[in-house]
């Protein structure tokens, strides 16, 4: 049974070489090429995120218990498998097995055997050239013997939640289809669905390719928990379709092809006692593809704590740091592989439209997370997408999310924190983020009857309407300058200005006369220090928004602030509780068809 491929850089989505091998001396590889050519004492090295063997993990999770790997090449060359560990001063190394070989200018098979031997690191293959015009054509990792007859039966099902994302949606099923759908050959042809959510409406099914593997299903505009929870339950509803497990995966994510497969390969040879675990993916940056965004998160009561943050995986060193596990209660629905018994008519995710529906119900099912190299998708970086309906939905959610499952989180915590959020917002002059955040906690304290009767759709339509919405910066009455904006964001601030500016509130007393730019994610304060106004500029879209000093304003919202301190101190403690004994009734599938008016349409009977 073949475990993973080794694979090379491509156009249609990641070009950065090392990702994927290490070249030394002359080597020649273009992206339109199927192999590798190099000249004599020329090497490649496969020490990297994606064609390093991660050994530990697949040793420990699954049944295999040896290992081959099987190449492709053409020439006189010298062949080694190599161990490779980080340890904490030091990359440890040793080679595994090496042999000459020389093909007499034939393309022929090459097996390297091996066993497991150590427990954090990676295996990988280096091939160096004894002649000129070397070939490597590829390979792939493989185990044989009898764990091979105790394989499951497994049949994925891709769950997407998408809202005009027409493009990445329709090339997304491309890649699918030609790797899985359309290769006769393909371990996933006949093992892999779609079922996909369209909140929009927009999707055209002919466009989107093969009805019998790809299913598109009008939905309410629900939000991300009701676009997935709407694919969970058309997957318990569809009958004898034998699905095991369910990939959850956004709709604006570059995908890697084998990472589907490799996820595939592992669900197949799971032990036993693990047979009950998520299979997550990192997120990689979509414009620094090298750049590891997250690989599983902590709760830590709403404070999220992001694992392997910032790795340049081109390194060895990120790559080998991978291979250790730490503690995660959960993996973003951007790449998220769950067992089919967690999803049950009783055991549906929470209707929070967006923004902590992953976080609990991972809390509520993730017993066990498989991370690995090369299991990933790349995603657009959260810093680049400004909405100020993600305002409303912050501590509503994180209030939500902490009550059902009892975590600690005290009102004297929450408070403090809302006020963090809130102080930030107003000092911005961001008036409607603030009232955003105050309308979240404010919505949480009415209890779980009121979240019950309220038409998710609606409600968020209402919330859009409160918040900034970016316009181009030609409609705007603050004339943007780059280089007015690039000199404020590198703006340098003295102790004593600090002091100053923090004694007199930010001027907030004081005359403010001219205007100031700014980015629209966490502008500083100081920025708006006696300025009269702010254009929040969005360095992606070059669109943006203006807001204005208003002490007016800043007084009135205070006003709310202080009354919802009041409000805590009488219903906190309650309305937590009332969530965590009463949460379960916004899980089943009842409630979710009426949230979702499923059955006014006579759907899902």
């Amino acid at each position: 049974m073949k475990l993973q491929n080794i694979i090379y850089p491509s156009t249609q989505n990641c070009t950065e070489e090392l990702l994927y091998f290490r070249r030394r001396g002359e080597v020649s590889y273009r992206l339109s090429d199927d192999h590798i050519t190099l000249d004599k004492d020329a090497a490649v090295s496969f020490d990297t995120y994606f064609n390093g063997f991660s050994a530990g993990k697949w040793f420990k999770y699954t049944k295999i218990e040896s290992v081959e790997l099987r190449i492709l090449v053409r020439g006189y060359m010298r062949i080694r498998l190599i161990y490779r560990e980080k340890q904490p001063d030091q990359i440890f190394s040793y080679v595994v097995s090496e042999r000459y070989c020389d093909t007499k200018g034939k393309i022929k098979e090459i097996v390297l055997p091996f066993e497991y031997e150590r427990k954090m690191g990676m295996y990988a293959l280096e091939v160096e050239a004894a002649e000129d015009e070397c070939c490597f054509y590829g390979g792939a990792f493989y185990t044989e013997g009898q764990e091979t007859e105790q394989t499951e039966d497994v049949k994925i099902a891709l769950i997407i939640c998408t809202y005009k994302r027409e493009d990445f949606i329709y090339k997304n099923l491309g890649i699918l289809n030609k790797y899985f759908w359309a290769d006769q050959k393909s371990e996933l042809n006949g093992n892999l669905e779609a079922y996909i959510s369209d909140n929009a409406r927009t999707l055209d099914p002919e466009r989107a390719g093969d009805p019998r593997k790809i299913h598109i299903f009008q939905n309410k505009n629900t939000g991300g928990s009701g676009g997935f929870t709407r694919g969970m339950i058309e997957c318990l509803c569809a009958g004898e379709s034998g699905i095991t497990h369910i990939l959850l995966m956004d709709d604006d994510v570059v995908i890697q092809p084998e990472s589907i497969f490799r996820t595939y390969s592992i669900l197949k040879m799971l032990k036993p006692e693990f047979k009950d675990s998520y299979i997550g993916g990192a997120m990689l940056r979509i414009d620094k593809q090298w750049y590891q965004t997250e690989s599983g998160s902590l709760w830590n009561s709403g404070n999220l704590i992001g694992r392997k943050i910032g790795l340049d995986l081109r390194n060895l060193d990120a790559c080998l740091y991978n291979e250790f596990e730490e503690k995660c209660d959960y993996n973003a629905w951007w790449f998220c592989t769950i067992p089919m018994e967690y999803v049950r008519k009783d055991n549906l995710p929470l209707p929070i439209f967006i923004r902590g529906d992953d976080v609990e119900y991972g809390l509520r099912n993730m017993k066990n997370l498989i991370l690995m190299n090369g299991i990933c998708v790349w995603h657009e970086p959260f810093e680049f997408k400004y909405s100020s309906s993600m305002y409303y939905y912050i501590f509503r959610n994180r209030l939500i999310d902490n009550a059902i499952h009892g975590i600690p989180y005290s009102r004297k915590q929450f408070l403090k924190e809302f006020k963090e959020w809130f102080k930030r917002e107003m000092f911005t002059y961001r008036f409607k983020n603030a009232q955003l955040l105050l309308d979240g906690a404010n919505d949480f304290l009415k209890g779980i009857d009121w979240f019950k009767e309220q038409d998710g759709e609606m409600l968020n339509q209402e919330v859009m309407k409160k918040g900034y919405h970016l316009k181009n910066i030609s409609e705007l009455e603050v004339p943007f300058d780059f280089p007015t904006y690039d000199w404020m964001i590198h703006r340098f601030e003295g102790r004593l200005h600090q002091l100053k500016r923090i004694l007199l509130l930010n001027g907030l007393f004081l005359k403010a006369s001219g205007d100031t730019i700014v980015p629209t994610i966490d502008p500083h304060i100081l920025y708006f220090y006696r300025k009269e106004r702010a254009l929040h500029y969005d360095y992606m879209s070059q669109k943006g928004f203006v807001t204005k000093k208003d002490n007016k304003e800043f007084f009135r919202l205070y006003k709310e602030y202080r009354k919802l301190k009041k409000l805590c101190s009488r219903k906190y403690e309650k309305i937590s509780a009332e969530y965590r004994e009463r949460g379960r009734e916004l899980m089943g599938i009842d409630f979710w068809k009426g949230y979702l008016n499923l059955e006014e349409k006579g759907e899902n009977k």
